[in-house]
């Protein structure tokens, strides 16, 4: 078993907390139904503020750590590009019709994907959305990246794999009961994991073939992150468990 210390409580949103991301190791992010973004100081949590107000609940959140700006995704699909050192919103994004639900940096592009079953690619030279793809009937819930490669995960239970070069579809198939929530890239090699509103997690090997398939929660799963030395992942549902596993062989929780 791991050891698991609780090391302090975040307290400050009136509601549900939907997105959470990392400025530094001392600093992250939060958003959610209050529509308020706030940035903790981990060190000196009297030194945590409010840094944004937004009109709509917030869903996802992105730190572009090179010019030090917030994206903000919305629940109605804007996006609100907050830049951290002047403390002012520069820029307002209206790619998206429904939900912003997750965003991974690829090269000079930041990718942004909805609700609406579209993804979006906005150059951060000059904050301009260059081109939307129209990618499912049902909404995107996450979306991974290795190499040239997008794994995206969609609400009519498929997995799309995305040549981010060509923009072309070049595999897409059934992984999971009504809804796939969340993929994520195996960091040891090209394997493919899952979660999915049936609350099975499983590993995908080679051509996308199925290799395990695990009955990890009571509900839906929404979140998979592996831990800095990649030795771990834990997935987070909506049964209101964290399960810690390991990277290697997956097959039984650590905790």
């Amino acid at each position: 078993m791991i050891n698991i210390l609780k090391k302090n409580e975040l307290t400050g949103h009136m509601a549900p907390i939907y997105a959470l991301c990392v400025e530094e190791k001392n600093f992250i992010y939060s958003g959610g139904v209050d529509r308020q973004v706030i940035r903790w100081d981990l060190e000196d949590l009297n030194n945590s503020k409010i840094i944004t107000k937004s009109s709509e609940a917030i869903y996802s959140l992105f730190h572009f750590a090179e010019n030090n700006y917030l994206f903000v995704g919305t629940s109605t699909g804007k996006i609100h590009v907050v830049d951290i050192n002047q403390k002012k919103e520069i820029k307002l994004l209206k790619n998206h019709t429904d939900k912003i639900f997750d965003f991974k940096l690829f090269g000079s592009y930041l990718i942004a994907v909805s609700a609406d079953g579209s993804i979006s690619f906005t150059n951060l030279t000059n904050l301009k959305t260059e081109q939307i793809l129209n990618i499912s009937n049902e909404r995107i819930r996450s979306i991974d990246i290795k190499g040239t490669i997008a794994a995206i995960a969609c609400g009519n239970s498929n997995i799309v794999i995305l040549d981010l070069k060509s923009k072309t579809i070049i595999n897409s198939f059934i992984a999971h009961n009504k809804s796939c929530n969340v993929v994520k890239f195996h960091p040891f090699d090209n394997r493919l994991l899952s979660g999915g509103w049936d609350g099975h997690l499983k590993l995908w090997g080679q051509d996308y073939e199925l290799e395990i398939s695990i009955p990890a929660h009571n509900y839906a799963i929404y979140s998979i992150a592996f831990s800095p030395d990649k030795k771990f992942f834990a997935t987070g549902s909506r049964d209101k468990t964290i399960k810690i596993w390991n990277a290697i062989n997956p097959e039984f929780p650590k905790s």
